[in-house]
């Protein structure tokens, strides 16, 4: 019996022109000044594309292996292009669909740039728009007050509670003070991990700030804004109080530190947010969850100022402020996202600044 082919083929089982190919694109020469296309992606860009790019190949060498012989770009045709869409559209979604396109599009382009890729890009836009039409998902069934009011209690029970061991404390507070910051302030996974105390994180006389470069954004645009006023006390006692508790004696600026006092990585919170939240708050969510679950709140309180969903979420484009107004017009509240995160907890009867 022969082992099926993967939906995605790896990268050392790629024919040699592709892996060379592929290769350029990040080569670096420090004599020459001439690097390749795609040296300035982030790693986490470079991850995604190839996994688009061996599931492009998977599906060639499961249908017409005959293909691979050629060059990468001979093989890009609108009929090649065209089966791997029909194929993609039977098991996915519209926006993994033009995410998988899209990720073809770019690379084939960066691989062979002088031929014409007029075609691949308006099939990529087509879907992009097929996948816009789309409804959001359901909105979660907890409103971004609600997860503050929790997460400030969980809070509030645990810090400086003697029923728990120091480390016990520290973990709890962080896990309550990160679901408040997420939800406050709902950046990507990449973005929030980065932040550090040198470079992100600033004490000013009128609070704190955050500033975040362009390398630290998916849009890569660069981003700064102030810490919401509630969570401000919180923020400085996980950094005078349980975040050395956290770091064990080691020494690094992560701000988000785990219980072994390393900074916590990408998959450790992939894993455990879901299960933290789920304690917490009641319900597990995941980083970007927390976008949809802040740009409802805005959408559904706040309608008539829907477009600073763009800013909260860092978005280029009013695109997803557009469709959370859609699903939430008629419903009005106060004027802006900040005065409504200090708003939330002084109607708890918590009484905050």
């Amino acid at each position: 019996m022969t082992n099926p082919i993967p939906l995605v083929l790896k990268y050392e089982d790629w024919p040699q022109a592709d892996r060379s190919a592929w290769d350029a694109l990040f080569s670096v020469s420090e004599w020459f000044g001439d690097s390749g296309a795609c040296v300035e992606w982030s790693d986490s860009s470079r991850a995604k594309r190839r996994q688009s790019y061996g599931q492009w190949l998977s599906f060639l060498l499961r249908s017409s292996p005959e293909l691979l012989t050629v060059s990468p770009a001979e093989r890009m045709t609108k009929d090649s292009v065209q089966a791997y869409v029909e194929e993609c559209e039977e098991r996915l979604k519209p926006k993994s669909v033009h995410g998988f396109v899209s990720d073809i599009y770019v690379i084939i382009r960066a691989v062979a740039p002088v031929a014409d890729w007029d075609w691949l890009k308006r099939a990529s836009n087509r879907l992009r728009k097929k996948a816009d039409s789309q409804s959001l998902p359901p909105p979660h069934e907890i409103t971004a007050k609600e997860a503050l009011h929790r997460a400030l209690d969980w809070i509030d029970i645990h810090d400086g509670n003697n029923r728990y061991a120091h480390m016990t404390q520290a973990i709890r507070f962080r896990q309550g003070l990160m679901i408040t910051f997420l939800v406050t302030r709902p950046v990507r996974r990449r973005t929030l991990l980065a932040t550090d105390l040198n470079d992100h994180l600033k004490v000013m006389t009128d609070g704190m700030h955050l500033y975040y470069e362009a390398k630290d954004i998916k849009t890569k645009r660069p981003h700064d804004f102030p810490m919401p006023k509630v969570l401000v006390p919180h923020m400085q006692r996980y950094l005078d109080v349980h975040r050395p508790v956290l770091l064990q004696g080691k020494s690094h600026a992560a701000l988000w530190v785990n219980q072994y006092g390393d900074p916590i990585t990408p998959d450790g919170l992939s894993r455990e947010l879901p299960k933290m939240t789920q304690r917490v708050i009641g319900l597990a969510l995941r980083p970007h969850a927390f976008r949809h679950v802040a740009a409802t709140y805005i959408a559904e309180t706040d309608p008539e100022h829907a477009n600073i969903i763009r800013d909260v979420l860092g978005h280029t484009t009013l695109n997803m402020a557009n469709k959370h107004y859609n699903r939430a017009k008629g419903i009005s509240a106060c004027d802006s996202y900040q005065e409504m995160i200090a708003g939330m907890r002084k109607e708890g009867g918590k009484g905050v600044a």
